[in-house]
C-alpha cells in the first residue's frame, strides 16, 4: 500500500480528532500541523527509511524521533528505524496514543523538554566528533615524530577518555620533549 494512503487510514482521524490539519502532502511525504506543533512523517523509496520528525512551529526546528529518542526520552520500546512502511505507521500511531499522547495534547512543558533533550544530543554528538578529530590529528602527530603537537592535542582532549595506549604515549613524548630540551 502506498505510503500517504498508509498514513491516511492509519492516523488522519487521530490527528484530526487533536485540532491537526494537512500542512501538505507529497509523494511519501505528510505534514500535519496544529496551532504550535508540525509532525512530519516521511519514507524514502531510494533508501527504504521512514522518518519522523516534530517541531514547534514557533522555532521552526524539527526534532528527529528515532529509536534513540523513543527509548532515553519517552521510555519506549517503540522501533521507528528499519522498518517496513506499515510497521512504521502503526508504530507511530501506538506512540501517538500511548507514550507521546502528551505530545498531541501539545504539552508545552514536554515539548521544551524534548527540545533541550535534542539540543543535549546533539552537544554530545558534535563533542564525540571533535575529540576523534582531535585523537586522529594526535595519532598523526605522533607518527610524524611530532611529540609536541601529540601533546598539544591532548591536552584538548578528556583525559579520561584516553586508552592506556595514548597516556603511555603521552609519557613518552613528554620525556622526549625534555630530551629535546636539553639537547639545545
Amino acid at each position: 500500500m502506498d505510503f500517504n494512503q498508509l498514513i491516511l487510514e492509519k492516523l488522519h482521524s487521530l490527528f484530526i480528532g487533536n485540532g491537526f490539519k494537512i500542512k501538505e502532502r507529497l509523494k511519501n511525504i505528510v505534514r500535519y500541523e496544529s496551532k504550535i506543533l508540525h509532525v512530519s512523517l516521511v519514507h524514502n523509496d531510494r533508501e527504504n527509511s521512514n522518518t519522523f520528525w516534530l517541531g514547534l512551529k514557533s522555532s521552526n526546528d524539527f526534532i528527529e524521533i528515532d529509536n534513540q529518542v523513543m527509548k532515553d526520552f519517552f521510555n519506549s520500546d517503540l522501533q521507528i528505524k528499519d522498518l517496513p512502511p506499515e510497521d512504521f505507521v502503526n508504530n507511530v500511531f501506538a506512540f501517538f496514543t500511548n507514550e507521546g499522547k502528551e505530545v498531541l495534547e501539545e504539552s508545552q512543558s514536554l515539548l521544551m523538554e524534548l527540545e533541550k533533550f535534542d539540543q543535549l544530543r546533539s552537544e554530545l554528538y558534535t563533542s564525540k566528533l571533535i575529540e576523534e578529530q582531535t585523537l586522529g590529528a594526535a595519532n598523526k602527530a605522533w607518527k610524524e615524530k611530532d611529540y609536541t603537537e601529540f601533546i598539544r592535542y591532548l591536552k584538548k582532549v578528556n583525559k579520561r577518555s584516553l586508552t592506556a595506549s595514548l597516556k603511555l604515549k603521552y609519557k613518552i613524548a613528554k620525556k622526549k620533549i625534555g630530551r629535546e630540551k636539553d639537547c639545545n
